[in-house]
Protein backbone atom coordinates (compact mmCIF):
# COMPACT_ATOMS: atom_id res chain seq x y z
CA UNK A 1 0.00 0.00 0.00
CA UNK A 2 2.87 2.58 0.62
CA UNK A 3 4.43 1.67 -2.71
CA UNK A 4 1.41 2.33 -4.07
CA UNK A 5 0.74 5.85 -2.66
CA UNK A 6 4.44 6.82 -3.35
CA UNK A 7 3.91 6.06 -6.84
CA UNK A 8 0.58 8.22 -7.41
CA UNK A 9 2.70 11.49 -4.88
CA UNK A 10 5.18 10.99 -7.57
CA UNK A 11 2.72 10.84 -10.77
CA UNK A 12 0.86 14.04 -9.44
CA UNK A 13 3.95 16.39 -10.01
CA UNK A 14 4.89 18.52 -12.12
CA UNK A 15 6.91 17.25 -14.42
CA UNK A 16 9.73 19.70 -14.83
CA UNK A 17 12.51 19.86 -17.14
CA UNK A 18 15.38 17.78 -15.37
CA UNK A 19 18.71 17.31 -16.85
CA UNK A 20 22.39 16.54 -15.25
CA UNK A 21 23.65 19.33 -13.53
CA UNK A 22 27.08 19.44 -12.69
CA UNK A 23 26.73 23.08 -10.72
CA UNK A 24 28.37 22.57 -7.51
CA UNK A 25 25.03 22.27 -5.27
CA UNK A 26 26.05 23.74 -1.59
CA UNK A 27 24.33 24.85 1.68
CA UNK A 28 24.46 27.72 3.62
CA UNK A 29 26.08 25.75 6.75
CA UNK A 30 28.94 27.74 8.55
CA UNK A 31 32.01 25.58 7.25
CA UNK A 32 33.83 23.71 10.39
CA UNK A 33 38.07 24.44 10.46
CA UNK A 34 39.32 20.75 9.40
CA UNK A 35 43.09 21.98 10.20
CA UNK A 36 44.14 20.55 6.60
CA UNK A 37 47.36 20.46 5.39
CA UNK A 38 45.92 21.28 1.77
CA UNK A 39 44.48 24.76 0.81
CA UNK A 40 43.08 23.01 -2.45
CA UNK A 41 39.95 20.15 -1.47
CA UNK A 42 37.15 19.07 -1.99
CA UNK A 43 34.15 16.37 -0.49
CA UNK A 44 31.16 15.25 -2.57
CA UNK A 45 28.08 13.51 -2.74
CA UNK A 46 28.94 11.66 -6.27
CA UNK A 47 25.51 10.96 -7.71
CA UNK A 48 23.86 14.58 -6.63
CA UNK A 49 27.32 16.35 -7.19
CA UNK A 50 26.21 18.04 -4.04
CA UNK A 51 29.40 19.81 -2.49
CA UNK A 52 30.01 18.65 1.36
CA UNK A 53 32.85 20.23 2.06
CA UNK A 54 35.32 22.56 0.04
CA UNK A 55 38.91 25.09 0.26
CA UNK A 56 39.63 26.85 -2.79
CA UNK A 57 37.99 23.51 -4.94
CA UNK A 58 38.30 25.60 -7.98
CA UNK A 59 41.67 26.41 -7.70
CA UNK A 60 44.15 25.23 -10.94
CA UNK A 61 47.05 22.55 -10.19
CA UNK A 62 48.99 19.97 -12.08
CA UNK A 63 47.00 17.43 -11.48
CA UNK A 64 50.07 14.59 -12.00
CA UNK A 65 48.56 10.89 -12.23
CA UNK A 66 45.30 12.09 -11.76
CA UNK A 67 45.47 12.92 -15.14
CA UNK A 68 44.39 9.18 -16.18
CA UNK A 69 41.12 9.28 -14.57
CA UNK A 70 40.04 10.91 -17.80
CA UNK A 71 41.75 8.19 -19.45
CA UNK A 72 40.24 5.40 -17.39
CA UNK A 73 36.60 6.76 -17.60
CA UNK A 74 36.80 6.97 -21.70
CA UNK A 75 38.14 3.21 -21.53
CA UNK A 76 35.33 2.35 -19.40
CA UNK A 77 32.86 3.90 -21.55
CA UNK A 78 33.93 2.90 -24.63
CA UNK A 79 33.55 -1.24 -22.91
CA UNK A 80 30.04 -0.37 -21.79
CA UNK A 81 29.23 0.86 -25.59
CA UNK A 82 30.10 -2.49 -26.66
CA UNK A 83 33.45 -0.24 -28.63
CA UNK A 84 36.00 -1.85 -26.93
CA UNK A 85 36.04 -5.59 -24.81
CA UNK A 86 38.45 -6.63 -22.03
CA UNK A 87 39.79 -9.04 -24.17
CA UNK A 88 41.32 -7.02 -27.43
CA UNK A 89 44.75 -7.24 -27.61
CA UNK A 90 46.59 -3.91 -27.91
CA UNK A 91 49.76 -3.17 -29.83
CA UNK A 92 52.30 -1.12 -28.08
CA UNK A 93 53.99 1.82 -30.50
CA UNK A 94 57.40 2.65 -30.00
CA UNK A 95 55.73 5.81 -28.38
CA UNK A 96 54.30 4.02 -26.26
CA UNK A 97 56.90 1.77 -24.81
CA UNK A 98 59.05 5.32 -24.75
CA UNK A 99 57.17 6.52 -21.83
CA UNK A 100 59.57 7.50 -18.80
CA UNK A 101 58.13 7.46 -14.86
CA UNK A 102 55.70 4.61 -13.46
CA UNK A 103 55.64 1.78 -16.32
CA UNK A 104 55.40 -1.84 -17.22
CA UNK A 105 58.10 -1.93 -19.72
CA UNK A 106 56.37 -2.47 -22.78
CA UNK A 107 58.26 -3.69 -25.53
CA UNK A 108 57.21 -1.90 -29.22
CA UNK A 109 54.96 -3.92 -30.52
CA UNK A 110 54.17 -6.02 -27.63
CA UNK A 111 50.34 -7.45 -27.34
CA UNK A 112 48.48 -6.90 -24.47
CA UNK A 113 45.23 -7.26 -23.73
CA UNK A 114 42.43 -4.18 -22.53
CA UNK A 115 42.33 -5.84 -19.44
CA UNK A 116 45.38 -5.80 -18.35
CA UNK A 117 46.95 -2.81 -19.10
CA UNK A 118 43.54 -0.65 -17.58
CA UNK A 119 44.59 -2.81 -14.20
CA UNK A 120 48.21 -1.73 -14.53
CA UNK A 121 47.23 1.88 -15.11
CA UNK A 122 44.80 1.40 -12.05
CA UNK A 123 47.03 -0.46 -9.75
CA UNK A 124 50.47 0.90 -11.05
CA UNK A 125 49.86 4.05 -12.69
CA UNK A 126 51.48 2.77 -16.00
CA UNK A 127 52.44 5.87 -18.30
CA UNK A 128 52.91 3.75 -21.26
CA UNK A 129 50.12 1.26 -20.59
CA UNK A 130 47.32 4.39 -20.34
CA UNK A 131 49.50 5.91 -23.74
CA UNK A 132 48.65 2.02 -25.41
CA UNK A 133 45.07 2.52 -24.40
CA UNK A 134 44.68 6.03 -25.90
CA UNK A 135 46.41 5.11 -29.17
CA UNK A 136 44.18 1.97 -29.69
CA UNK A 137 40.81 3.86 -29.07
CA UNK A 138 41.69 7.06 -30.66
CA UNK A 139 44.28 6.01 -33.45
CA UNK A 140 46.62 8.62 -31.73
CA UNK A 141 48.31 10.05 -28.94
CA UNK A 142 47.35 13.47 -29.92
CA UNK A 143 43.64 12.48 -31.24
CA UNK A 144 43.46 11.00 -27.61
CA UNK A 145 43.91 14.21 -25.84
CA UNK A 146 42.07 15.76 -27.93
CA UNK A 147 39.26 13.39 -26.93
CA UNK A 148 40.13 13.62 -22.93
CA UNK A 149 39.44 17.56 -23.43
CA UNK A 150 36.19 17.15 -25.07
CA UNK A 151 35.11 14.73 -22.73
CA UNK A 152 35.98 16.98 -20.20
CA UNK A 153 33.34 19.38 -21.76
CA UNK A 154 30.82 17.06 -21.28
CA UNK A 155 30.89 16.46 -18.22
CA UNK A 156 31.82 20.29 -16.70
CA UNK A 157 34.99 20.56 -16.14
CA UNK A 158 34.91 23.77 -17.33
CA UNK A 159 38.79 24.50 -15.29
CA UNK A 160 40.97 21.74 -16.80
CA UNK A 161 43.34 21.40 -20.13
CA UNK A 162 44.89 17.68 -21.02
CA UNK A 163 48.05 17.87 -22.82
CA UNK A 164 49.04 14.39 -22.35
CA UNK A 165 46.86 11.15 -21.24
CA UNK A 166 49.49 10.43 -18.66
CA UNK A 167 50.21 13.57 -15.94
CA UNK A 168 53.28 15.07 -17.09
CA UNK A 169 53.72 18.45 -16.27
CA UNK A 170 53.41 21.32 -18.46
CA UNK A 171 51.92 24.96 -17.80
CA UNK A 172 49.37 24.49 -20.28
CA UNK A 173 48.28 20.61 -18.23
CA UNK A 174 45.69 21.59 -15.94
CA UNK A 175 42.55 20.94 -13.20
CA UNK A 176 40.74 21.48 -10.12
CA UNK A 177 39.98 19.69 -7.11
CA UNK A 178 36.40 20.04 -8.40
CA UNK A 179 37.38 19.36 -11.81
CA UNK A 180 38.88 15.80 -10.48
CA UNK A 181 35.93 15.48 -8.23
CA UNK A 182 33.92 15.53 -11.13
CA UNK A 183 35.62 12.90 -13.31
CA UNK A 184 35.24 10.50 -9.86
CA UNK A 185 32.20 10.55 -9.39
CA UNK A 186 31.24 9.55 -13.18
CA UNK A 187 33.87 6.46 -12.68
CA UNK A 188 32.26 5.52 -9.68
CA UNK A 189 29.10 4.56 -11.90
CA UNK A 190 30.65 1.95 -13.49
CA UNK A 191 31.03 -0.06 -10.01
CA UNK A 192 32.36 -3.23 -10.21
CA UNK A 193 34.32 -3.11 -13.58
CA UNK A 194 36.37 -0.08 -11.93
CA UNK A 195 36.39 -1.23 -8.33
CA UNK A 196 37.73 -4.53 -8.85
CA UNK A 197 40.80 -3.29 -9.91
CA UNK A 198 41.20 0.44 -7.88
CA UNK A 199 40.48 -1.93 -4.59
CA UNK A 200 43.36 -4.05 -5.28
CA UNK A 201 46.93 -3.65 -3.35
CA UNK A 202 48.80 -5.83 -5.33
CA UNK A 203 48.61 -7.97 -8.46
CA UNK A 204 50.63 -9.00 -11.60
CA UNK A 205 50.69 -8.96 -15.58
CA UNK A 206 52.45 -11.09 -18.23
CA UNK A 207 51.30 -13.91 -15.00
CA UNK A 208 51.99 -16.80 -17.68
CA UNK A 209 55.14 -15.42 -19.12
CA UNK A 210 58.55 -16.12 -18.07
CA UNK A 211 58.70 -12.21 -17.32
CA UNK A 212 55.74 -11.38 -15.12
CA UNK A 213 55.60 -8.18 -13.78
CA UNK A 214 54.58 -7.29 -10.58
CA UNK A 215 51.96 -4.27 -9.64
CA UNK A 216 51.55 -2.62 -6.71
CA UNK A 217 48.97 0.06 -5.73
CA UNK A 218 50.43 3.50 -5.09
CA UNK A 219 47.49 4.45 -3.18
CA UNK A 220 48.53 3.43 0.43
CA UNK A 221 45.41 4.25 1.72
CA UNK A 222 43.93 1.04 0.73
CA UNK A 223 43.15 -1.48 3.52
CA UNK A 224 43.95 1.28 6.27
CA UNK A 225 41.12 3.07 5.90
CA UNK A 226 37.34 1.51 6.29
CA UNK A 227 35.40 1.72 2.70
CA UNK A 228 37.98 3.22 0.78
CA UNK A 229 38.68 0.65 -2.65
CA UNK A 230 40.04 4.14 -5.04
CA UNK A 231 40.54 5.94 -6.53
CA UNK A 232 43.61 7.45 -8.17
CA UNK A 233 46.84 9.20 -6.51
CA UNK A 234 49.37 11.49 -8.41
CA UNK A 235 53.01 13.04 -7.82
CA UNK A 236 55.60 15.27 -9.64
CA UNK A 237 57.97 17.69 -8.18
CA UNK A 238 55.79 20.42 -9.22
CA UNK A 239 52.10 18.86 -8.28
CA UNK A 240 53.58 17.46 -5.57
CA UNK A 241 50.83 15.00 -3.55
CA UNK A 242 47.49 14.74 -5.10
CA UNK A 243 44.85 11.86 -4.30
CA UNK A 244 41.37 11.56 -5.46
CA UNK A 245 39.67 8.93 -3.12
CA UNK A 246 36.35 7.13 -2.49
CA UNK A 247 35.06 5.51 0.36
CA UNK A 248 31.72 3.50 1.23
CA UNK A 249 30.40 3.06 4.30
CA UNK A 250 26.82 2.01 5.66
CA UNK A 251 25.01 3.14 1.39
CA UNK A 252 27.11 6.49 1.59
CA UNK A 253 29.99 6.98 -1.02
CA UNK A 254 31.99 9.90 -1.01
CA UNK A 255 34.59 11.07 -3.11
CA UNK A 256 37.67 13.68 -1.81
CA UNK A 257 40.32 15.66 -3.63
CA UNK A 258 43.30 16.97 -2.00
CA UNK A 259 46.09 18.72 -4.15
CA UNK A 260 49.29 20.02 -4.23
CA UNK A 261 50.35 18.54 -0.50
CA UNK A 262 54.01 18.47 0.49
CA UNK A 263 54.04 14.76 2.08
CA UNK A 264 52.60 11.40 1.21
CA UNK A 265 51.54 11.33 5.00
CA UNK A 266 49.73 14.81 4.62
CA UNK A 267 48.17 13.94 1.82
CA UNK A 268 46.69 10.68 3.43
CA UNK A 269 45.78 12.55 6.36
CA UNK A 270 44.10 15.18 4.55
CA UNK A 271 41.98 12.58 2.90
CA UNK A 272 41.29 10.96 5.98
CA UNK A 273 39.81 13.88 7.73
CA UNK A 274 37.58 14.52 4.77
CA UNK A 275 36.01 11.60 4.48
CA UNK A 276 34.97 11.21 7.87
CA UNK A 277 33.47 14.46 8.51
CA UNK A 278 31.68 13.62 5.52
CA UNK A 279 30.66 9.87 6.70
CA UNK A 280 29.98 11.27 10.51
CA UNK A 281 27.32 14.38 8.40
CA UNK A 282 26.17 12.41 5.55
CA UNK A 283 23.44 9.61 5.91
CA UNK A 284 21.47 7.12 2.95
CA UNK A 285 17.76 7.27 2.81
CA UNK A 286 16.55 4.61 0.58
CA UNK A 287 13.66 5.87 -1.69
CA UNK A 288 13.08 3.12 -4.20
CA UNK A 289 14.21 -0.47 -4.52
CA UNK A 290 15.45 -1.88 -7.87
CA UNK A 291 12.57 -2.74 -10.03
CA UNK A 292 10.42 -0.66 -8.32
CA UNK A 293 7.16 1.05 -10.74
CA UNK A 294 7.54 4.58 -10.12
CA UNK A 295 4.98 5.31 -12.32
CA UNK A 296 2.12 4.68 -15.21
CA UNK A 297 2.53 6.33 -18.80
CA UNK A 298 -0.02 6.44 -21.13
CA UNK A 299 2.47 6.68 -24.68
CA UNK A 300 1.38 8.52 -27.75
CA UNK A 301 0.38 6.44 -30.99
CA UNK A 302 0.13 2.97 -28.53
CA UNK A 303 -2.90 1.04 -27.79
CA UNK A 304 -0.95 0.26 -24.01
CA UNK A 305 -2.35 1.71 -21.27
CA UNK A 306 -0.98 2.64 -17.94
CA UNK A 307 2.47 1.14 -19.43
CA UNK A 308 4.96 0.62 -15.83
CA UNK A 309 7.90 3.11 -15.60
CA UNK A 310 10.69 1.24 -13.24
CA UNK A 311 13.80 2.43 -12.01
CA UNK A 312 16.86 -0.07 -12.70
CA UNK A 313 18.57 0.34 -9.43
CA UNK A 314 18.10 1.35 -5.89
CA UNK A 315 16.97 4.83 -5.49
CA UNK A 316 19.32 5.96 -2.29
CA UNK A 317 19.77 9.06 -1.07
CA UNK A 318 22.45 10.57 0.67
CA UNK A 319 21.62 13.86 2.83
CA UNK A 320 22.45 15.52 6.18
CA UNK A 321 21.44 13.10 9.08
CA UNK A 322 18.81 15.29 10.14
CA UNK A 323 16.94 14.50 7.02
CA UNK A 324 13.93 12.15 6.92
CA UNK A 325 12.27 10.17 3.81
CA UNK A 326 9.79 12.54 4.90
CA UNK A 327 11.18 15.78 4.34
CA UNK A 328 12.43 14.47 0.43
CA UNK A 329 9.87 15.82 -2.88
CA UNK A 330 9.91 14.10 -6.35
CA UNK A 331 10.07 15.39 -9.93
CA UNK A 332 9.41 13.40 -13.15
CA UNK A 333 10.02 14.06 -16.27
CA UNK A 334 9.21 11.71 -19.06
CA UNK A 335 11.39 12.92 -22.53
CA UNK A 336 10.08 9.86 -24.93
CA UNK A 337 6.17 9.98 -25.05
CA UNK A 338 6.09 8.58 -28.81
CA UNK A 339 5.79 4.71 -29.39
CA UNK A 340 7.69 1.90 -30.18
CA UNK A 341 9.32 1.65 -27.36
CA UNK A 342 11.59 -2.04 -26.12
CA UNK A 343 10.97 -3.00 -22.93
CA UNK A 344 14.25 -1.21 -21.08
CA UNK A 345 14.18 1.50 -23.03
CA UNK A 346 14.94 4.88 -20.87
CA UNK A 347 11.97 7.24 -21.31
CA UNK A 348 13.47 9.98 -18.75
CA UNK A 349 14.12 10.95 -15.35
CA UNK A 350 13.35 10.37 -11.87
CA UNK A 351 14.48 13.47 -9.49
CA UNK A 352 14.80 13.33 -5.55
CA UNK A 353 14.87 17.09 -3.93
CA UNK A 354 15.89 16.84 -0.26
CA UNK A 355 15.31 19.69 2.11
CA UNK A 356 18.39 21.71 1.10
CA UNK A 357 17.15 21.59 -2.67
CA UNK A 358 19.76 18.95 -3.62
CA UNK A 359 19.14 16.99 -6.86
CA UNK A 360 19.41 13.23 -6.81
CA UNK A 361 18.46 12.14 -10.55
CA UNK A 362 18.06 8.77 -11.61
CA UNK A 363 17.27 7.20 -15.30
CA UNK A 364 13.41 5.58 -15.63
CA UNK A 365 12.66 3.07 -17.86
CA UNK A 366 9.87 1.23 -19.56
CA UNK A 367 8.80 -2.26 -18.02
CA UNK A 368 7.39 -3.85 -21.12
CA UNK A 369 7.04 -3.48 -25.03
CA UNK A 370 5.02 -0.45 -26.37
CA UNK A 371 4.08 -1.48 -29.80
CA UNK A 372 3.10 1.66 -32.43
CA UNK A 373 -0.50 1.00 -33.17
CA UNK A 374 -1.58 1.11 -36.92
CA UNK A 375 -5.07 2.34 -38.55
CA UNK A 376 -6.51 -1.56 -37.82
CA UNK A 377 -5.35 -1.03 -34.24
CA UNK A 378 -7.01 2.24 -33.96
CA UNK A 379 -10.00 1.03 -35.62
CA UNK A 380 -10.85 -2.08 -33.47
CA UNK A 381 -10.03 -0.18 -30.43
CA UNK A 382 -12.94 2.92 -31.24
CA UNK A 383 -15.29 -0.46 -32.04
CA UNK A 384 -14.94 -1.98 -28.77
CA UNK A 385 -15.07 1.39 -27.58
CA UNK A 386 -18.34 2.29 -28.69
CA UNK A 387 -19.48 -1.35 -27.92
CA UNK A 388 -18.71 -0.99 -23.86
Amino acid sequence: MQKFFMTILFSLLALLGVKQNVTPQTTNEEKPDLALNSSSVVLIEPNSKRVIYEENKDEKHYPASMTKMMGMYIVLDNIQKGNLKWNDMVTASEYASSMGGTQIFLEPNEKMSVEDLFKSVCINSANDAITALGEHIAGSSPAFVSLMNKTAKQLGMNNTNFVNPTGFDDENHYTTPYDMALVASELVKFNEDLFRFTRLKEDYVRKDSSNPFWLVNTNKMLGHFDGLDGLKTGFTSKANYNLTATAKRNGVRLISVVMNVDTIAHRSQDTATLLNYGFNKMTAIKVFEKNDIITYVNFNNSLNTKTPVIVKEDVVVVTNKEVTKEDLKAEIEITILEAPLKKGDCVGYLTIIDKDDIKHTYRIYVDEEVSKANFFDYLFKNFLEFLF
